[in-house]
């Protein structure tokens, strides 16, 4: 014993001369930090030296009679924390000196989630880390929101149990961005009481993602169940208070050490590498040091057309960008569609980064940037090729959508969740979509105002934009005819109302649900009930539905039963509600306000484009005038000014114009001869009896009427409805 007590004591003075040397190291590792700082004549990670050393590491450890493999682990974890210790030196870090940082995590004390947030936080913060357990990954969410805390931090995905399907959902769905990431060497171990025989035990507790990840080594305990709980921690802290040493726990082994339990098992996950990557988000984004190899994640949908899914990949790799991550998700509101989850090995303003995105707009309905944060998770192994890291990008930013509330968008990042910094597009140039002949044959405009609606304008390389609405489009070769009651007022009413649109040949059924009125008395609509009934009746014929959304925490009820969001005159520029229908999956009907030019349409249209959403609907419905004879003035030249200044199709509403039945249709058939890309009209069963606009409602026989009407017009253009 005495022998085996001196050559502990040996080893245990090695480890000390260890110690000292790794701190030797760190204090030299600072240095080169604060040359890079100061001259910034060098980035912060070298491969190209760092391949070198993992080389001669491995070649000096199998001369000494080592593994190459274990020494080339430990030289990973050494440039790991060399690297990290760099950039608090770099001023990487985001957090004061001092102060106590919130960050909300799945479980309790001992789980993953802690564990590698403590790995995280000591790059990032020279001040105190304070983890916050939470019972699920929206509870985390749902505290960042509420400013409980200042980040969440969340796995959103594992090498063996692959993609964690409610951290995606919540990305989407609310509004956060990503800021920075960790990656995190999972060890499961099955942990039980002091004693404790594991072919003892009737049931193991865990995380139901750890408890897959185990599957193999579990199913081996004969008459033992598995049994689901809130996280790895929970789990063991419930084994260690229940006193039943039949009961394992499938966690940490510091969980276990916390808690007194016993490692019966170490490594127990069906395969070898079982590593976690975590993502750190925020309310605000956050740029990440140029000298640091960065991520940008992307959330889109797509425009559904053929090879969009391809053209919007090569995107990236025209501008010789890597797409690290390709993840799909079903998108529920729109059955056989999928909301794409990109990650690309990039800094959020690289110029190469910014020309994809200005390439991938045509060809998306949904664009939305989480953000671009450290690359820390998926770099391979030393001594691969070296990673290019782009020089700072020198385009140009441009003018928030509109000048008056620039200061406003400047305060709230989240405001404008895209990038949109105007790029020329690079590459070939997408084929032209079909668009309406009268445009075609029109003169040639004199040159256009510039416009600070940048996202919204046409440019020569890019196609007019078709918004595809369940199985028909608005923009293309067809003429879309949408028409309805002003009002939803019963069942009867408007299931008899859609059958009558149904017979007309419309492609979409209009209701109001909520109702801005001029006069408090008046009929504000059924609400939400209303659009419960407006959603019934188009499913009763086969059409989409178009309804009228006022305020923006309406916009994801009123989205999950209707097929477009109509926002109306009054609202064109409720900021608010435009950046809530942008951050929407369902396309936009945009109104022009009473009182708007065409420019300043344009920029409300702009506010939808730049929270993500690119389908949307520009439509004219007369504007205030000194004429007193109709209810609004009918602007039918705004139709191809628009088309001129904007690749957004465009239609027209002439019920709202008129005010009065008999001058409906005539305006609808001049709408179509102008080029106009559709109608949005008002008919009612009998309008005799309508609760609102019961003088300009179309009957059933005068919707027929319209509609017929407006073949030979555009057969004459060759177009058809």
């Amino acid at each position: 014993m005495k022998k085996l007590t001196e050559t502990r004591t040996t080893i245990d003075d090695i480890d000390r001369r260890i110690l000292g040397l790794l701190a030797e190291r760190m204090q030299a590792v600072q240095a080169v930090g604060a040359i890079k700082r100061d001259t910034g004549a060098a980035p912060l990670r070298d491969d190209e030296r760092e391949g070198r050393l993992y080389s001669a590491w491995t070649k000096e450890g199998e001369r000494l009679g080592l593994s190459g493999y274990f020494v080339g682990r430990i030289l990973r974890e050494v440039l790991d924390y060399s690297r990290r210790d760099q950039e608090r030196v770099l001023g990487a870090g985001r957090v004061a000196t001092g102060r106590n940082v919130r960050v909300a995590y799945l479980g309790e004390p001992g789980a993953y989630g802690e564990l590698a947030l403590a790995k995280l936080m000591t790059t990032r913060a020279t001040g105190t880390s304070v983890g916050k357990g939470m019972r699920s990954f929206a509870a985390c969410v749902d505290a960042l929101e509420a400013g409980d805390v200042e980040y969440a931090f969340l796995p959103i995905e594992n090498t063996i149990a692959g993609s964690i399907n409610e951290v995606y959902e919540l990305l989407a769905r609310r509004r956060v961005h990503i800021v920075d990431e960790e990656e995190w060497d999972v060890e499961h171990c099955l942990l039980g009481l002091p004693g404790a025989r594991v072919e003892a035990l009737t049931a193991v507790r865990s995380h139901p993602v750890a408890l897959q990840q185990c599957k193999r080594a579990l199913s081996a305990l004969v008459g033992c169940a598995q049994e689901s709980v809130e996280s790895t921690a929970t789990a063991a802290r419930l084994v260690a208070e229940g006193a039943d040493p039949c009961v394992a726990a499938v966690a940490s082994e510091e969980a276990g050490r916390r808690l007194g339990l016993e490692v019966l098992a170490r490594g127990i996950a069906d395969k070898e590498h079982n590593r976690t990557r975590f993502l750190l988000v925020a309310l605000e984004p956050e740029t990440p040091e140029r000298s640091l190899l960065a991520r940008t994640s992307i959330l889109l949908t797509l425009n559904h057309r053929h090879g969009a899914l391809a053209n919007a990949l090569a995107a990236f790799a025209r501008h010789g960008l890597n797409l690290s991550k390709l993840e799909s998700r079903p998108l529920g509101e729109s059955p056989w569609e999928y909301l794409f989850y990109l990650d690309v090995d990039a800094h959020g303003d690289d110029e190469a980064l910014l020309a994809s995105l200005a390439d991938l707009r045509p060809h998306t309905n949904h664009l939305r940037v989480l953000g671009s944060y450290p690359r820390r998770s998926g770099r391979g192994e030393l001594g691969g090729p070296a990673t290019h890291v782009a020089e700072p990008a020198t385009i140009e930013h441009a003018a928030e959508p509109h000048a008056a509330h620039a200061a406003e968008a400047e305060r709230d990042p989240r405001a404008i969740d895209v990038f949109s910094v105007p790029v020329p597009a690079a590459g070939p140039a997408p084929a032209p979509a079909p668009a309406a002949v009268c445009a075609s044959t029109l003169p040639a405009a004199p040159k256009k105002p510039a416009s600070s609606a940048r996202l919204a304008a046409s440019e020569p390389a890019r196609a007019r934009t078709i918004v595809r609405v369940g199985p028909m489009e608005v923009g293309g070769e067809r003429f879309a005819l949408i028409a309805g009651p002003c009002a939803v007022e019963t069942r009867a009413q408007v299931l008899e109302a859609a059958q009558a649109v149904r017979r007309a040949g419309a492609v979409m059924l209009r209701g109001g649900a909520y109702k801005p009125r001029s006069s408090p008395y008046s009929f504000q609509g059924l609400g939400q009930e209303g659009v419960r009934l407006l959603a019934e009746a188009g499913r009763s014929v086969g059409l989409p539905i178009v309804t009228e959304v006022l305020r923006p925490e309406d916009v994801a009820g009123v989205a999950e039963l209707s097929d477009v969001l109509q926002v109306g005159a009054r609202n064109m520029q409720n900021f608010a509600l435009l950046g809530e229908v942008g951050r929407s999956h369902r396309p936009v009907l945009l109104k022009r306000g009473l009182s708007a030019t065409i420019e300043e349409l344009l920029l409300a249209a702009e506010y939808v484009l730049a929270a993500g959403n690119a389908r949307v609907i520009l439509c004219e419905r007369g504007i205030r005038t000194f004429e007193t004879a109709t209810r609004a003035t009918l602007d039918l030249s705004a139709v191809p000014v628009l088309q001129q200044r904007t690749h957004l199709p465009v239609i027209v509403d002439p019920s709202h114009a008129a005010g009065l039945r008999e001058l409906v249709t005539p305006l609808a058939w001049a709408a179509a001869a102008v080029g106009a890309d559709g109608l949005i009209v008002e008919m009612h069963p009998r309008p005799e009896e309508a609760l609102c606009d019961k003088e300009q409602a179309l009957r059933p026989e005068d919707l027929l009427r319209l509609a017929t009407g407006l073949d030979p017009i555009l057969a004459a253009q060759g177009r058809r409805r």
